[in-house]
């Protein structure tokens, strides 16, 4: 018999950082007004989908997120933070504008580097690596489904966990796919192998990939 389980990565609804086009990394930055919209939002996505597990990053953007949407769809959960799910540091740049602040225009970021003082993707890989390999890929091979609730950056690695992306290169830019803010993607398992990923609003159509065209310039620094 097929066992089949599904995890659900949800970015956090949007913050005026976002509203603003500030890098926020790990700033403790929480949801505005629109962001909680959004995050009940997603809940409605979710009513009738039976959790099984729920983890969020540390910080209070990506929490309140699950518990809004959890409290809509009707679903108490405990909500476990883990700061393996945490944005990746934007060091120097925290709190700089990514349209306006020539040094975070100019800069190249590449999959094995980070903007000074900051986070490479690869490191951010890394950890979202273990917890995924220690804790949320058992809970698929036996049927659960598992809701993440993190940041675009997180979410972008995540791709690469689980097989969405090739692993990039050291020396290479990623191309970087738009993460919406508070849009549930489900990917489906089974016998814990990826057969199937989309956004939950739009099931019938498969998730874009970072090859494919909703991209962001890899070369400017993204959020």
């Amino acid at each position: 018999m097929t066992v089949k389980g599904k995890l659900i990565l949800m970015r956090h609804g949007e913050t005026d950082h976002n509203k603003q086009r500030l890098m926020t990394g790990q700033m403790d930055v929480p949801l505005n007004k629109t962001g909680e919209e959004q995050a009940r939002t997603a809940g409605l996505l979710l009513k009738g989908i039976k959790i099984d597990k729920v983890y969020s990053s540390t910080l209070s953007r990506a929490f309140n997120t699950a518990a809004l949407a959890l409290e809509t769809a009707g679903q108490k959960l405990p909500i476990e933070q883990r700061v393996e799910l945490v944005e990746g540091d934007a060091g120097e740049f925290a709190g700089r504008n990514m349209d306006t602040d020539p040094e975070v225009i100019k800069y190249v970021r590449l999959y094995d580097n980070s903007a000074p003082g900051g986070e490479s993707d690869k490191q951010v890989v890394a950890r979202v690596q273990k917890i995924f390999d220690k804790e949320i890929r058992p809970r698929l091979e036996r049927g659960e489904t598992v809701v993440v609730s993190s940041h675009s950056g997180t979410t972008r690695c995540f791709d690469i966990v689980i097989g969405l992306e090739p692993t990039p290169a050291d020396g290479t830019a990623r191309k970087r796919r738009l993460i919406p803010n508070a849009g549930p993607e489900v990917h489906e398992y089974e016998d814990g192998v990826r057969v199937r990923s989309y956004a939950l609003a739009n099931p019938n159509v498969p998730l874009k990939t970072a090859n494919q065209n909703n991209v962001n310039d890899a070369k400017k620094f993204k959020p």
